[in-house]
């Protein structure tokens, strides 16, 4: 059977067994994997580049805008405009002087656009890692649920070759075995589930790393958390999110969007140096140098531009809103983890308790059976209560482990999660 192999849970799942698993090998090193080859993560690298490409061409606005241009006329004899047919060159610089601060808004939110690009590469490999660390947690539950149904199989097959030999002898009816028959049907059934769990957990993982999963990795230590209640989690999740600093970006290339558009509203000064060699008026012409200084206005069709302007501001309105919406679905999902890990370490205590009483009763129940003073039905749900409390405790010592990590990637950072950053 696939899985994990670092937990040996021996007969039951005990909580004082289970909280010396400190191996960390395997987590970090998939994280590592996912959040580094994964195409998507390719993919947005690629974007940041171009990102890169467009703040510098940005940049390059403010210099002059070198053009040249070649014509030869073939004119009719009395077109006074045309008299000669030679090639006239003009080699032309023209330099802005004032956009109204066009230009400046422009780098301005190229690179605002490239730093949204930049958190959105992060949030991509934090989404990344929160799917890695649930697939990781799926199977790992899983291999705990097999250990436990494992234990609770062997228990079905010994009650049942008693009861087996007991309808023989007929110390009990043969509805006991058929009750005892189903029973381990059931459990049997149950553990194939978490077997079938554990290898689709194994093939996720597969396809979030892009390479073969061993069917032997080591389990996860718990990730301590920096003194600090869930108003101060909350506080540095949001400080630390990629998705909302990747919003909080795109504010600002929308608030840059703005500036370009009002500026469309007043003429642009600029200035023309030209440097023309031939006349196609005038023969023998020596070549001329001249320079310009101009006004361009932009005010687009119908006085469009002003249309823009109300369009980007509200543009603005929307992007803002959606930094508060991620805010707020960040502080939910935070305090909502915050909470349950509590809950979580306070019912490990309880389910612990609960969990040495079941196996004790499971056993005095067998012995007070061959004495006559219990059902064999209670016999069974013994069995049946210790099988559901084992793999309860499996799902409570998972779900701590995971709620640490997630905790601790909102609030430290994925870094802090990839291999040589593991705290013990």
């Amino acid at each position: 059977m696939g899985g994990w192999r670092g937990a040996s849970l021996g007969l039951g799942l005990g909580f004082a067994v289970a909280t010396a698993l400190v191996q960390a090998q395997s987590l970090p090193e998939l994280l590592e994997r996912a959040v580094t080859t994964h195409p998507s993560v390719q993919g947005q690298r690629s974007q940041r580049a171009v990102a890169a490409a467009e703040l510098d061409y940005a940049r390059q606005q403010f210099y002059p805008t070198p053009s040249v241009s070649i014509e030869q006329v073939s004119a009719a004899r009395q077109d006074p405009s045309y008299l000669q047919n030679a090639t006239v060159k003009i080699f032309r610089l023209q330099q802005p002087l004032w956009t109204h601060g066009r230009l400046t808004a422009g780098v301005e939110k190229a690179q605002a656009s490239a730093d949204a690009t930049a958190n959105n590469l992060d949030d991509v490999r934090q989404q990344l890692a929160l799917r890695v660390l649930q697939a990781w947690a799926d199977g790992y539950a899983a291999e705990l649920k097999q250990t436990a149904l494992q234990t609770s199989v062997f228990t079905h097959q010994r009650l049942q070759a008693q009861v087996g030999r007991r309808v023989d002898d007929g110390a009990s009816a043969p509805t006991e075995k058929v009750l005892t028959d189903g029973r381990l049907a059931q459990t049997r059934a149950q553990l194939q589930a978490v077997v079938v769990q554990a290898e689709t957990a194994r093939m996720r993982l597969e396809q979030l790393t892009g390479a073969p999963i061993a069917a032997a990795l080591l389990s996860a230590p718990l990730r301590e958390l920096p003194d600090m209640d869930a108003a101060q989690a909350v506080d540095a999740s949001v400080k630390r999110s990629p998705a909302v600093r990747r919003l909080q970006a795109t504010v600002r290339v929308q608030e840059a969007d703005v500036v370009e558009r009002k500026s469309e509203r007043f003429p642009e000064v600029y200035a023309r140096a030209e440097y023309q060699i031939g006349n196609a008026a005038v023969a023998g012409v020596p070549d001329a140098q001249r320079l310009f200084v101009g006004l361009q206005s932009k005010l687009g069709a119908g006085l469009s531009t002003f249309s823009g302007i109300d369009a980007a501001e509200n543009k603005v309105a929307v992007a803002r809103a959606d930094v508060e919406n991620a805010q707020r679905a960040l502080a939910e999902q935070v305090l909502a983890d915050w909470t349950q890990r509590a809950t979580v370490q306070a019912r490990l205590v309880e389910l612990e308790a609960s969990l040495q009483a079941s196996r004790a009763t499971a056993l005095a129940w067998d012995r007070q059976f061959l004495a006559g003073r219990k059902s064999w039905v209670e016999v069974m749900n013994s069995a049946r209560e210790l099988a559901q409390a084992e793999t309860d405790l499996a799902d409570l010592l998972t779900a701590r482990v995971l709620l640490s990590w997630r905790l601790a990637l909102y609030t430290q950072g994925l870094d802090s999660l990839l291999p040589g950053k593991t705290n013990p």
